[in-house]
């Protein structure tokens, strides 16, 4: 007795069947794993990128103010994760998570002016961080310290080139000035810290309300703090101390509308297999692995004036730079008006 079996029917050809059979979209989280070179690159040649954003788009920045209750000022900033359309259901969604979030606040002290700038005072970045970078164990945290180095070396030069900032912390020319630490605590790290943490000092210098020279500011040689509603309630020479030694008003209170602000733009740089060179905005923690350099260009809010900064070994063309610069004054424009 012989049984043969039933022939084969062919499958319906519906949607969820083709869906499971859509080999690319079930292997990248595979390809993800075993070679992210590979798949950020697959993403990278088709000219988007893992998070679906374009090369030239950022990722979008949220701004809270007053966080910290206890200090002169500080500011909570979040570059948050794009969010991708899902192809199942039409829809997308996006809760924060996997973005880069830093913390910054400022306090300040009463020191002397060095004799180089006697109408200067000092501003003092810290950094540190609880947001760690995808790295092996036992290299962890000498990483994320060199990290954090690299970081608060990059925000101390550019801080101190802002004399706006400097001259503010003025008291008394060549007797007393203020010393401004702004601390800065990298909450998460998701790629392109560089961005956050310098808007994150603005955010929280636009928070700050500093003390102001007032009447009775010297008594016996010392400088003494007035509570609200005395003299010293701000800084910016609101009050000049006239010969006679009475304090003279000039009617100006210190506000964060009259100060200058700097927002920058990170750009990695990725040349493809044709050897073109493209920049990416805003790269995230994953595609920063595998660029073969970068190119950070700050821009004044008020003078309109560039800072370029760049590392890698791949040279930019006039024309790529041009284009860096276009992109950087137009993240300005997006941005700015979180300082406002």
């Amino acid at each position: 007795m012989t049984s043969s079996s039933p022939p084969i029917q062919p499958l319906p050809k519906s949607s969820s069947f083709q869906e499971y059979l859509d080999i690319p979209s079930r292997a990248g989280p595979l390809v993800q794993c075993l070679d992210p070179r590979a798949h950020v690159n697959e993403f990278w040649e088709q000219n988007t990128r893992p998070d679906g954003r374009l090369f030239a788009q950022g990722r979008p920045t949220k701004v809270v103010y007053g966080m910290l209750k206890h200090s002169a000022g500080s500011a909570l900033v979040q570059q948050q994760r794009q969010i991708v359309e899902s192809q199942n259901d039409g829809g997308g969604s996006s809760d924060g998570s996997g973005g880069t979030k830093i913390l910054a606040a400022t306090t300040f002290n009463i020191g002397q002016p060095s004799p180089e700038q006697p109408d200067e005072g000092e501003v003092v970045v810290q950094v540190s961080g609880t947001g760690g970078r995808n790295v092996g164990a036992d290299s962890r945290s000498q990483q994320q310290q060199h990290h954090w180095d690299v970081l608060q070396s990059w925000l101390q030069r550019t801080l101190e080139q802002d004399e706006n900032m400097a001259q503010s912390l003025n008291l008394l020319t060549g007797k007393a000035c203020l010393r401004l630490v702004i601390s800065v605590i990298v909450l998460e790290d998701n790629g392109n810290v560089k961005d956050t943490a310098l808007l994150a000092c603005m955010a929280a210098w636009k928070d700050t309300r500093l003390p102001i020279i007032g009447k009775d500011l010297i008594d016996n040689g010392k400088l003494w703090w007035k509570q609200s509603g005395g003299p010293i309630t701000s800084i910016d020479n609101s009050y000049n101390i006239s010969r006679d030694g009475e304090s003279e008003e000039k009617g100006k209170e210190n506000t964060s509308a009259g100060r200058d602000y700097r927002i920058s733009l990170t750009m990695g740089i990725w040349k493809d297999p044709s050897n073109q060179t493209h920049l990416l905005a805003d790269p995230s923690n994953l595609e920063e692995r595998f660029l073969e350099g970068s190119i950070t260009i700050v821009v004044s809010i008020v003078t309109g004036k560039l800072q370029v900064d760049y590392t890698g070994k791949v040279p930019l063309a006039a024309n790529q730079l041009a284009l860096a610069s276009k992109l950087a004054i137009g993240r300005k424009s997006e941005v700015e008006f979180l300082l406002r």
